[in-house]
């Protein structure tokens, strides 16, 4: 069983860091686009503009300026997926900076530090279960659609129930962790 648990942990962990990279890559390249769109845009409006018209139709000719004016919608989509899934590969891998990082080292005694470490585990698994009850309401209540593609805006918020509710497993899963670390006692490791 344990090492099913591991193979999923793996297997969360993967996709979402391969899930925030192709994100992250997605609005590079539209960054990309847009700027070049602009770029070839504002050269044929100069070109025009001083008498080069044969040039800048040219320009258009070889480079259609199209517009993107169905960027706002994608990027607000991929941005916002990128941070909630991004945030939850972190929450995963415990790589978001903590006030516990440096408060844990210096508890001298084993059991406070583990009782600490554990509030500080439930207040993290708190935040995330109510995090996870709103945004999930949130995303099961929305109605509305975006402007241009006509897609459900519910498909943008539903990267913060699927997130927080990731990060609620592992919240749970160091409660638990250091819940059994401080019924030991000592001789467990504190991380």
């Amino acid at each position: 069983m344990a090492d099913l648990f591991r193979a999923a942990d793996l297997l969360v962990r993967r996709l979402l860091r391969i899930l925030t990279v192709l994100l992250f890559l997605v609005l590079a390249l539209l960054l990309a686009t847009n700027v070049a769109l602009r770029l070839t845009n504002d050269l044929a409006t100069v070109l025009s503009e001083r008498g080069f018209t044969v040039a800048a139709e040219a320009v258009r000719g070889i480079i259609p300026i199209g517009s993107m004016h169905w960027f706002d919608e994608i990027v607000e989509m991929c941005f916002a997926a990128m941070i909630f899934y991004g945030s939850a590969s972190l929450w995963a891998v415990k790589g978001h900076f903590c006030v516990g990082d440096w408060i844990s080292p210096r508890i001298r005694n084993f059991r406070a530090g583990s009782a600490y470490r554990l509030m500080i585990a439930l207040f993290g698994a708190a935040f995330m279960a109510v995090f996870f009850r709103y945004s999930l309401r949130l995303t099961l209540h929305s109605t509305e659609l975006t402007t241009v593609f006509q897609i459900p805006k519910s498909l943008l918020y539903s990267c913060m129930p699927v997130s927080s509710f990731i990060m609620l497993v592992y919240s749970l899963a160091d409660c638990l962790r250091e819940g059994k670390a401080l019924l030991r006692g000592s001789g467990a490791d504190p991380s």
